[in-house]
């Protein structure tokens, strides 16, 4: 016995780039063994994106979704998809710059997000990436006081913790960011893609 649906209805949301995105990332997903049973990918609106949702009453401990290893964003597949960016990584992670146990992520969070950043590149310069049905399923940008305007953060979150939180995570932003940048500089020379 499943959880009723009867009262759980998404309504459906306006049709936008990224939700015209989402039947090519199912298409994708089956067509390299992915299985859903009961479930599909929805957009589920602005404030919420891409979501998964039951399109029937699914009893406890069913699977409703199997996803083969090849599709994920993994450690192993950032050097293997993609030997330049795997190269870069060598680098990266012999000089520690891939961690950051103040900011509490360690160094497979840096290698996917990496990954993940050189797949949107791909994308935008119109490149095939193994992974683009998922990247077009994602939000171009993200409303975050981090990247709001200072005037605008300054005035909202004046008197608040967020602001001093926020501050001090921009700051290390652009540390970070720094440290990226002389690493680059110092690693291997990442060619020109047209």
């Amino acid at each position: 016995s499943g959880v009723p649906l009867a009262n759980m209805r998404v309504p459906p949301a306006p049709l936008t780039a990224r939700s015209a995105a989402i039947a090519p990332l199912t298409a994708w997903l089956l067509a390299n063994g992915a299985r859903l049973d009961g479930v599909k990918a929805s957009w589920l609106g602005h404030g919420m994106g891409v979501g998964v949702v039951a399109t029937r009453d699914l009893p406890k401990g069913h699977v409703a979704a199997t996803v083969p290893r090849a599709l994920l964003l993994t450690v192993d597949s950032a050097a293997h998809d993609d030997p330049q960016l795997g190269a870069l990584l060598e680098v990266l992670s012999a000089e520690g710059v891939l961690q950051d146990e103040h900011n509490g992520y360690d160094e497979s969070t840096g290698v996917l997000a990496l990954q993940l950043l050189a797949a949107a590149a791909a994308q935008q310069r119109g490149d095939v990436s193994r992974f683009g049905p998922y990247v077009r399923t994602l939000p171009s940008s993200v409303d975050t006081p981090l990247l709001w305007p200072r005037v605008l953060r300054e005035t909202l979150l004046a008197g608040t913790s967020l602001l001093t939180d926020v501050r001090e995570l921009r700051a290390a932003s652009a540390a970070e960011l720094r440290r990226l940048r002389r690493s680059l500089r110092r690693g291997p020379p990442l060619s020109s893609r047209p």
